[in-house]
């Protein structure tokens, strides 16, 4: 507890520091308002949570509430110094009178108790409610019964009876040294039943006395019964709502499988078109170099891709597919300027949207030095490739991780397993 005091007045002298802008931030400030809270509680609760003294008394709980258990640190005149000793405090004892007038008012509780959902004694046609205990505790109990052959030792019917039948029921009764016995009558009787549950009744009695035919092969079940038709239907497990419920997680399924493969597609082609894009730029910077426009470069890099496309010396290539597709927009009567526009727009890349924004400045105001503008754009896309590239192999060598470790674990069990044998042979 001195060291709570210790902390807080620390805590104090800081707090007034702070408070003088000697540190000059008000975190501070309130950080030490809390390590003073802190400490102060903390020596209120280690004042409140000492019991010492002599002769101390402690409560004991009701009788039925079980005993106390306290854990003290014992001091004696110097023999015992922070003796842990646990002491066990009993329930409260009662005196006779005490005891008496608990098991009587015991018995008026069972009186309602037992009941449990039957309306009174005289007419039980459920189980019996059985406590274990009365009078919070104070007071345990156990039953018999003078005919098990109607009630179970839990109270419940064994069997609907077929006539009222009477049973004693005798609990017995504990009050710490105190016992009596408490004797009373039940009847129980048929419970009133519902159209339903008579007219299954006699069906049943009817199967019951077919099944005790002799020499028939079948079982004949009723037609009627009294002026009652009944008509016989197998119960099957309805199997359809289970279809229906396959039939919309296979549609689900489809619907999300295709549009995670249109997603894969999707991404596929914008890496495909990452890798094509500096082969396009340095194409059209070599060929403005050899004296061309732009729209000559542009045209035979399209057309050149077509030739290999019909030849079959290529695969599809997003990208160059694109041109081809705006160099028809042009021949269509789309303006120049559009089409290089809509080429952009097309490859959703923000690479080709840059080329597409300096072609278009080049047409509209024939800005000079677009050749150097496509070398230099030429170099970072190559930078750009080469650093996608990097991360690709270490992706690569992250998913090799776990295939590797577990290699590692299979070759130290082959070495460690058969060292293991040869030295429980050994021994």
């Amino acid at each position: 507890m001195y060291v709570y005091f210790a902390g807080a007045a620390v805590s104090v002298v800081f707090a007034w520091k702070c408070r003088q802008n000697a540190f000059g931030q008000r975190k501070y400030y309130e950080a030490s308002l809390a390590l003073l809270a802190g400490f102060l509680v903390a020596s209120l609760l280690c004042f409140i949570d000492r019991d010492t003294g002599k002769g101390l008394e402690i409560s004991r709980k009701p009788p039925g509430q079980g005993a106390r258990e306290k854990e003290y640190l014992v001091d004696a005149d110097g023999i015992l110094k922070d003796y842990s000793l646990k002491v066990q405090v009993e329930e409260q004892k009662l005196d006779k009178a005490q005891r008496e007038s608990c098991l009587e008012a015991a018995k008026q509780e069972l009186d309602t108790a037992i009941l449990g959902e039957n309306d009174s004694l005289e007419e039980v046609t459920g189980a019996l409610h059985l406590p274990d205990t009365l009078q919070e505790g104070a007071v345990e109990a156990e039953y018999q019964f003078s005919d098990y052959e109607v009630f179970h030792p839990d109270g419940t019917l064994k069997s609907e009876p077929q006539q009222p039948v009477m049973v004693e029921v005798t609990a017995i009764l504990y009050c710490q040294e105190e016992t009596c016995l408490y004797t009373f009558p039940v009847r129980a009787v048929p419970r009133e039943k519902t159209a339903a549950e008579t007219l299954a009744d006699k069906i049943s009695s009817w199967i019951s006395a077919e099944n005790e035919k002799e020499g028939s092969q079948t079982v004949r079940l009723p037609e009627q019964i009294g002026q009652t038709d009944i008509h016989w239907k197998e119960k099957t497990t309805d199997r359809s709502v289970l279809i229906v419920f396959l039939g919309f997680a296979g549609a689900a399924c489809i619907l999300l499988q295709e549009k995670e493969t249109k997603k894969k597609e999707e991404s596929k082609r914008q890496q495909q078109m990452l890798l094509d894009y500096p082969e396009i730029v340095s194409k059209l910077s070599l060929l403005l170099g050899a004296g061309m426009n732009l729209t000559l470069a542009w045209e035979k890099i399209a057309f050149d891709y077509r030739d290999k496309r019909r030849k079959q010396a290529v695969g599809i290539r997003y990208a160059y597919e694109e041109m081809l597709v705006a160099l028809y927009e042009i021949q269509e009567g789309v303006g120049e300027l559009q089409a290089i526009e809509n080429y952009g727009e097309r490859c959703g890349l923000g690479a080709y949207r840059k080329l597409a924004s300096l072609i278009i400045q080049n047409i509209r105001k024939g800005a000079k030095g677009m050749q150097k503008l496509l070398e230099e754009e030429e170099r970072e896309a190559f930078e750009a490739r080469k650093a996608r590239a990097k991360k690709a192999g270490e992706e690569a060598g992250t998913k090799l991780m776990l295939p590797m470790i577990l290699m590692l674990i299979l070759v130290l069990v082959i070495l460690i397993v058969p060292a293991g044998l040869s030295l429980d042979l050994v021994g």
